[in-house]
């Protein structure tokens, strides 16, 4: 290419910046790939309502203002419309309330086989079973590698400190009942460490154009209904605490009341009706500071210098503390388009149409009467009915026995009846990955290996969630290590199994790369995995801590020690010194043989 073209072009481009080019340019990083139901997605141009930064020099009134219109934007969505609606049947069937306003009104109870509760509530503990394994990855450094392992180390014991598993697992059923599922982070200054909460997500406030991305939120903004006492917000705000106790009294200080907290990017602020409580930029963020020192010049003044100092963060800007499990998204908006018991709801009605027919089919074989007339009267045919449904006898005041009344039978519901409802049950089941699980369809399986192949053919069909969980680990993982970097101001033990060693904010001066071990998370069939684990120890490819880890020992370590002893001095199980029955014998030759104790006692002379 021609030199002068080459500088024609760059001026061209710089000319060009002077203007708002630029600004068009850059742009393309920020997270603007949203949605709206309200557009189509081809729509050029300005697909979203215009929203102001907030910023801290915004007036309380400007704030007030911002939150009623960020919660109208709310109110108003399709969004929120059609996933209010999908939630509360989701819930519904979940709890077994299958019957529809008719049935409630007579105060039926027809019978219902809650195929979804046992579906879901047999996968959610296969899918959530297995332990989430950090690894952290830096520099080849030696030191550096000795800091990522106290990093991971740190994670795990933080992670079992405050059970993060069960926060998880209930995030996961939230994202099964409610399309979404979401992990809160925080600081807790009782216990001053991390703070996790799982959320509901009827409790958010959320951008209607925002989608869940990878664990992630992009959108504007995020609001969180809280609920606090009187006393306790009062405290937390001060300057307000007039303005929350009016809204009681101060009798009623204990009183729970509801307010809300706004988060973007940047800042978070505090809202209860027309009163802002509070603001502040992001308190998970490590910010850029000025730091003063004095200097010399040439001529021996003092003046002062001011040196800009970078803050210490692990991820690349500030971001809202949410963690969002997402699925089965389309990216059109913050909720799954559909979700697993969304897709069984119409299997479910089937299964409990066809136990209805089953039931009165069965009701009816106990046996109708048809009664004549010329015998007895309407009471008396009633009173016959009662009788036989009962097993009493029938008394016929004249004639035929035969010709007074007769037992009518229902003819039996035809096979593809009850073929029809086993299919039903097993396809809810194959949805949700539960065939093999269950234990109708562990019965249904005749040999070992078939149980075993259908029980992995379950745990592939897991895998899809399982994989959205493991990264949903991850994102967690990553938090913790962001909030090491803000919180840890003071040295703290790594874990309570290593107390000497500890960790602070300020060593962290590598990068570091944290994510959860691959697979770490897949559903592993505990009969395979014994198997494997005793070919590979025939193949002496594993130590015997791994076996007896495998084999799910109570306690592998004491197992080893156990095999190590008996391996090196197989007597000293029972309490034999080293060297065995050699040693024992040669000790009793040496020494005399000692008295029994009845011995001791004859020789005791008798005073």
């Amino acid at each position: 290419m021609n030199k002068r073209r080459v500088t024609a072009s760059a001026f061209l481009f710089l000319h060009m910046a002077r203007g708002r080019f630029l600004e068009g340019i850059y742009s393309l990083a920020r997270k603007l790939n949203r949605a709206d139901s309200d557009y189509e997605e081809t729509q050029e141009g300005v697909v979203g309502e215009k929203v102001s930064e907030i910023s801290l020099n915004k007036s309380d009134d400007d704030l007030i203002v911002l939150k009623k219109k960020w919660e109208q934007r709310w109110e108003d969505s399709k969004v929120k419309k059609d996933i209010e609606a999908k939630q509360k049947e989701n819930e519904k069937y979940w709890l077994g309330d299958h019957f529809t306003q008719a049935q409630k009104k007579t105060n039926r109870t027809d019978p219902v086989d809650n195929l979804i509760f046992e579906a879901l509530e047999t996968f959610l503990p296969i899918a959530t079973r297995q332990i989430a394994e950090p690894t952290v990855e830096t520099s080849q450094e030696p030191i550096a590698q000795l800091f990522a392992k106290k990093v991971a180390d740190r994670i795990v014991d933080v992670a079992d400190v405050i059970r993060l598993r069960l926060k998880v697992k209930k995030a996961v059923r939230y994202w099964a009942l409610y399309f979404l599922g979401c992990i809160k982070f925080g600081w807790s200054l009782d216990k001053n460490e991390i703070a996790v909460q799982a959320i509901r997500p009827q409790e958010l406030v959320l951008d209607p154009d925002a989608i869940t991305d990878e664990c992630e939120y992009e959108g504007e903004y995020i609001g969180h209904y809280r609920k606090d006492s009187v006393s306790d917000l009062a405290a937390r705000f001060p300057g307000k605490a007039e303005a929350i106790k009016k809204e009681v009294g101060a009798a009623n200080l204990g009183t729970k009341i509801r307010y809300m907290e706004w988060w973007t990017n940047e800042y978070v602020f505090w809202t209860f009706k027309d009163e802002v409580l509070g603001k502040a930029k992001n308190p998970h963020w490590n910010y850029d500071q000025d730091i003063q020192r004095e200097v010399m010049d040439e001529f021996g003044a003092s003046t002062m210098a001011t040196d800009k100092v970078k803050g210490n963060n692990h991820f690349s800007k500030a971001k809202m503390p949410f963690a969002f499990l997402s699925v089965f998204s389309l990216g059109k908006g913050p909720f799954d388009d559909t979700n697993l018991i969304e897709q069984v709801l119409s299997l479910q009605d089937i299964v409990n149409k066809r136990v209805k027919q089953v039931d009165r089919n069965a009701d009816n074989t106990n046996g109708g009467s048809v009664v004549s007339g010329d015998v007895f009267t309407k009471e008396q045919a009633r009173e016959v009915g009662e009788a036989l449904r009962k097993g009493q006898t029938v008394w016929v005041p004249n004639g035929d026995v035969n010709r007074a009344y007769k037992r009518d039978i229902a003819p039996s519901l035809p096979p593809f009846i009850y073929q029809h409802l086993v299919d039903s049950r097993n396809e809810i089941r194959s949805i949700f990955g539960t065939t093999g699980l269950s234990s109708q369809g562990i019965k249904s399986e005749d040999t070992v290996r078939g149980k075993i192949l259908v029980k992995g053919t379950d745990s592939d069909r897991a895998a899809l969630i399982v994989d959205h969980i493991e990264q949903f680990y991850d994102y967690i993982f990553n938090w913790f290590v962001q909030l090491m970097m803000v919180y840890y101001d003071t040295p703290r033990e790594v874990s309570r199994s290593q107390g000497a060693d500890t960790i602070v904010s300020s060593d962290f001066i590598w990068p570091l790369i944290v994510s959860v071990k691959e697979g770490s998370l897949i559903p592993k069939d505990r009969l395979t995995q014994r198997n494997e684990a005793i070919d590979l120890w025939s193949a002496q490819a594993i130590d015997p801590l791994t076996l007896f880890e495998r084999l799910e020992f109570p306690d592998p370590m004491e197992a080893t020690k156990r095999l190590i002893a008996w391996k090196t001095n197989p007597l000293s199980l029972i309490g034999a010194p080293q060297g065995g029955l050699q040693e024992e014998q040669g000790r009793t030759e040496a020494e005399p043989p000692q008295p029994a104790e009845s011995q001791l006692l004859q020789q005791v002379p008798i005073q």
